[in-house]
């Protein structure tokens, strides 16, 4: 357990625990599905916890602004509680139809109702 430290003024303070994998993976999809819309199809390429940075690094593949198959990029910080966009690529009709095979779907709807 880690130790406590005490402040200038002689406060004890011990260290906030980050929340576990798990709950924090709720979290992120949670997060993630307000940002989309309701009835969009969205799949999860990857999802990979980062334990140094206390953060899920998630991949999905969805359709972008200009109707084109991107995969974008999230980064979901399990302390703070904030689900950051990384950006975009554009995906080719082969990889497309690849990664839509291997990934599973995100029910968009069903997290937004949690």
């Amino acid at each position: 357990m880690p130790e406590p430290f005490a402040a200038r003024n002689g406060a004890v303070h011990g260290l906030i625990e980050p929340p576990a994998p798990e709950e924090s993976l709720a979290d992120a999809r949670r997060r993630m599905a307000r940002t989309f819309r309701r009835d969009e199809l969205v799949w999860i390429i990857t999802e990979r916890y980062d334990t140094h940075a206390a953060a899920w690094l998630i991949d999905v593949l969805r359709q972008g602004a200009e109707g084109r198959w991107m995969r974008q990029r999230y980064r979901y910080d399990s302390q703070a509680g904030v689900l950051y966009f990384l950006g975009e690529s554009a995906i080719d009709p082969g990889s497309f139809r690849a990664l839509r095979r291997e990934s599973a779907p995100f029910d968009v709807a069903a997290w937004q109702d949690r």
